[in-house]
């Protein structure tokens, strides 16, 4: 068993792979996938902006929130970043 996360938000709206986060498809979170693209259809829909470009900043944004509140994502794990540096120290 692994020592618990030093990151105090990590588990703030769930445990990473359990309950709502538990749907995967090749690994990565399926029910977050499919929010963030709902989110961008929305904001492109609402703003006027091209979907791709909508895509594009929602899943940054995601993965910047994940890392800021120690969440490990399959993208930052496949980007060989640690979303919780003070689990080292």
């Amino acid at each position: 068993m692994s020592a618990p996360s030093k990151c105090p938000f990590a588990n703030i709206l769930g445990i990473p792979g359990q309950g709502f986060h538990a749907a995967r498809l090749y690994g990565y979170a399926f029910n977050d996938t499919i929010g963030t693209i709902v989110f961008a259809l929305i904001t492109a829909f609402v703003f006027d902006i091209p979907i791709w470009k909508s895509l594009l900043v929602w899943f940054i944004t995601g993965e910047v929130l994940h890392y800021i509140f120690g969440v490990q994502t399959a993208v930052l794990t496949t980007l060989g970043i640690n979303a919780c540096p003070w689990d080292h120290l």
